[in-house]
């Protein structure tokens, strides 16, 4: 049954509406700041507001109407129960909060940095470009301010090694030789599956690359020499005879020069590997003796306060792929931005997901290209921050918060007030010194 609502009482200075259900009284509300509030009906106010001479009168209205005869004869207001009382609060109570909470996210959004005037013909628009879906959210997304567009692409993989940067190649042309740049590798498709515009991000990028300690004794020193030496000869690695004339050779030799340094210290040459391997068998010996395993270090360590030397560098070991997080909070103003944000996050997801072949095989899922974007140009992209790696990014995680505030809150088609959103990209290749050298403009902050 349809609750009916009165009209405005003035009560001890204060104006309160009524709430009717199945004719009796279910709840009072007050007017704060021109809101209606509800009121708890375990507190003193409800008492005394629900038993005055204003509330009788709203309860006749509620029950007869026009009828003022059969009104007249009552004088007693009919309440719901305490238990249906406080039911209906709670559940009046939660509206309002929701209520609010919706007016304060649309009206307290931050400010611009740089107010940039808005224009019509600048707004997203919903509708398909050149085949494929484009969605955004907000659908009043000025695409004239920054935001951020997700592209998604079908994998290709056009060759085996797909890791390669932006690089300058030759070619033999009938003029002559010729340099060309070109971009580099790639296993972005270049069919559109669609797009999505999102308000900027939080925006944060990590370079980085491997390097690692290594660590060589005067043995190991030596048979790097040895190689290097051997190889510098012109020898292939793997015609190597270690135990012919040529290794050997090379053996003493880089011995004999090992130590000579800025300070001519020659003693530290074969004389120093003869002692580091006289020393270690002795070691070796020693535990074997004793049913024990006693290594060089710990040797040299307790008989003369000394381990061997382990000439520690650092060495490059490789380059680190970029990760990048990102958070959306999406707060529907209506049910058609509802609908929206539903496709967004169905989008996202389908594209992510690996494609089944057969018990044998499966395909890739699908890969994106991010933006950070001012303008809807190809050549809109902001230089005031990074660009992410051309060669495309994974979706690696996706994690959809449907009660972002702690409890479930939804419109009447059960649709979330608010939904927050993250994405976890990973580059699918490195970004190289050719690709930040040659592939963004030099004004700006690279990749």
């Amino acid at each position: 049954m349809a609750v009916k609502k009165s009209r405005k009482y003035e009560v001890d200075g204060s104006n309160y509406a009524f709430d009717f259900l199945s004719d009796k009284l279910s709840g009072v509300k007050k007017f704060v700041n021109n809101v209606l509030t509800s009121v708890d009906p375990t507190t003193t106010e409800f008492d005394t507001v629900s038993s005055s001479d204003e509330a009788l009168d709203a309860y006749k209205v509620a029950k007869y109407g026009t009828n003022k005869v059969a009104a007249a004869s009552e004088s007693v207001i009919a309440k719901l129960s305490d238990e249906e009382l406080q039911d209906y609060y709670n559940k009046e109570k939660k509206k309002e909060d929701n209520k609010q909470f919706i007016e304060n996210q649309t009206s307290n959004s931050p400010p611009l940095a740089f107010a940039t005037p808005e224009s019509s013909y600048g707004k997203y628009r919903r509708g398909k470009t050149a085949g494929s879906d484009v969605m955004a959210y907000p659908l009043d997304i000025d695409l004239n301010q920054d935001h951020m567009k997700i592209t998604r692409h079908e994998y290709r993989r056009p060759t085996v090694n797909q890791s390669k940067s932006q690089r300058d190649v030759n070619y033999d042309t009938i003029l002559g030789r010729s340099t060309y740049n070109i971009a580099g590798d790639s296993v972005v498709g270049s069919e559109i599956g669609g797009s999505i515009f999102l308000p900027m991000p939080k925006a944060t990028d990590v370079n980085g690359v491997e390097w690692g300690k290594s660590e060589l004794t005067i043995s190991g020193l030596a048979a790097v020499g040895a190689a290097q030496k051997a190889l510098g000869a012109g020898s292939m690695l793997t015609n190597l005879d270690l135990t012919g004339k040529e290794a050997k050779d090379s053996m003493a030799d880089f011995m004999a020069n090992l130590g000579r340094g800025p300070q001519g210290n020659e003693a530290l040459g074969a004389k120093g590997m003869a002692q580091a391997q006289v020393t270690q068998l002795a070691a070796k010996a020693a535990g074997a003796a004793f049913g024990t395993e006693v290594d060089m270090d710990t040797f040299l360590a307790r008989a003369g306060g000394r381990v061997l030397n382990p000439n520690a560098e650092m060495l490059f070991q490789g380059p680190v792929i970029r990760d990048f997080a990102f958070e959306f909070t999406m707060i529907a103003r209506s049910q058609k931005e509802g609908a929206e944000i539903r496709k967004i996050i169905r989008f996202l997801k389908v594209g992510m997901a690996p494609k089944f072949n057969s018990t044998t095989f499966l395909a890739n899922p699908d890969v994106f290209t991010l933006q950070y974007k001012n303008g809807k140009g190809d050549g809109d992209m902001l230089k005031t921050v990074n660009q992410f790696n051309p060669g495309g990014l994974a979706l690696t995680t996706m994690n959809v918060d449907y009660a972002p505030n702690g409890y479930w809150s939804a419109y009447r088609d059960s649709q979330p007030v608010a939904v927050k959103m993250g994405l976890n990209f990973t580059e699918l290749r490195p970004i190289y010194e050719g690709d930040q050298e040659e592939g963004t403009p030099k004004d700006s902050v690279g990749y």
